[in-house]
């Protein structure tokens, strides 16, 4: 009986998570569409006019040039609406295959829920003090970014052969994953370079803290994973060269430090953890518990690298107000929160809900979900109805 009831729950599942993804592809399309026609404010009518006078630095400039160039404009914008709703779809399935990597006991089809939900997370909101969704807040549905939406579905792969290539740093490092390693790193980074801005210092330090542990008896293995990042960073500062050149977009730009002090701190403070109640509340509780903790760990600490920088550096010139740091976080969102909710689910399968205490935490990780499920989809929404992304609550 019981094996009968988890057999209708995962069809259920299985069958929900296909309607959902067909609303997602579907809403994506649309909102994109709208940013091609700059009927809502983006990067897009801008990223079209670079790489058409062939002045952009990203991998997209060549997807563009070649829709504008082959196509009439209005093809050109219905066909890059829809490559930017495959390669939505193509994301969810990457992060999938990352959750399952780190989470092998959840059913897959609840991973690939969970997955989906966290495409439609947003950040909770503070009545009277922070009621931001974009602008002043942490929100990882940048549907008006089009070149961090191609760099993240590139990064759960980066993970996947990043962890074989860690795990075999103590024998022999295939070349499998260290090429899969070094070419989706490259491929993310062409897209857009802030993840790489975060993975790039936290592998530098654990190789560093290895090589000190080993004695350099790995010292081999340890420059073969830092050759995998190298192409990467030879495009970073490649795209350096192009975006902070005098001639670009009409004036200079450059890098700073950026102090945050007093109700400033504060704010930004409030603003993280509103953000991200939901991993902090599953990823302090359940991934101490999990077999895959330690690389669980180590997203979590390149997210919190990346979100260092956010707050520690910004730029300057014609770049100064774009916030452009909060990307490489920003980028790692549905990673962070698919774990988040895969974790959550995890701990509901293993809830005993006649004990009070267990039933609690359980019941406030669903309530911390539907909080976040709930701007989410507000968010989603605005932006169907031509909604710009610096709208309160």
């Amino acid at each position: 009986m019981e094996l009968n009831g988890n057999r209708l729950k995962r069809r259920f599942c299985c069958i929900f998570c296909l309607m959902l993804v067909a609303v997602l592809v579907y809403n994506w399309q649309r909102v994109f569409y709208m940013m091609c026609i700059d009927g809502i404010i983006s990067d897009v009518p801008n990223h079209v006019k670079l790489a058409l006078g062939h002045n952009d630095y990203g991998l997209s400039s060549y997807i563009i040039r070649f829709l504008y160039t082959a196509f009439s404009e209005h093809q050109a914008q219905t066909l890059l609406s829809l490559c930017l709703a495959a390669n939505g779809a193509l994301g969810l399935v990457t992060v999938w295959l990352l959750i399952r990597r780190l989470l092998p006991e959840l059913d897959g089809w609840y991973a690939f829920l969970a997955v989906e939900l966290a495409a439609l997370c947003g950040p909770w909101v503070i009545p009277g003090y922070q009621m931001e969704m974009y602008l002043g807040a942490y929100n990882g549905n940048v549907l008006h970014n089009m070149t961090v939406l191609f760099s993240r579905t590139f990064i759960p792969p980066v993970f996947i052969f990043f962890f074989d290539c860690w795990d075999s740093r103590g024998g022999r490092i295939d070349l499998k994953p260290w090429l899969g390693m070094t070419l989706s790193f490259l491929a993310a980074t062409l897209f857009k370079p802030n993840f790489a801005f975060a993975f790039i210092p936290m592998l530098a330090v654990m190789l560093m803290a290895d090589l000190i542990k080993t004695g350099g008896r790995r010292l081999k293995n340890e420059i073969v994973l830092g050759l995998a990042v190298v192409p990467a960073g030879l495009a970073c500062i490649w795209q350096y060269l192009v975006l902070f050149a005098d001639n670009f977009a009409g004036t200079s730009s450059g890098v700073t430090f950026r102090v945050l002090l007093g109700a400033e701190l504060l704010a930004v403070a409030v603003m993280y953890i509103r953000s991200l109640l939901l991993p902090i509340y599953t990823l302090s509780l359940q991934a101490p518990r999990e077999k895959e903790a330690g690389h669980i760990w180590l997203i979590v600490i390149c997210d919190a690298v990346a979100i260092l920088e956010a707050c520690v550096l910004t730029e300057t010139g014609f770049r100064a107000n774009d916030g452009n740091f909060e990307w490489g976080s920003l980028a790692m969102y549905p990673v962070l929160f698919s774990v988040s909710i895969g974790l959550l689910f995890t701990m509901l399968r293993r809830t005993e809900w006649k004990k009070p205490g267990s039933a609690a935490k359980a019941a406030a990780g669903i309530v911390l979900l539907l909080g976040h499920l709930v701007v989410g989809v507000y968010c989603l929404y605005r932006a169907r109805t031509g909604g710009y992304y610096w709208f309160y609550f």
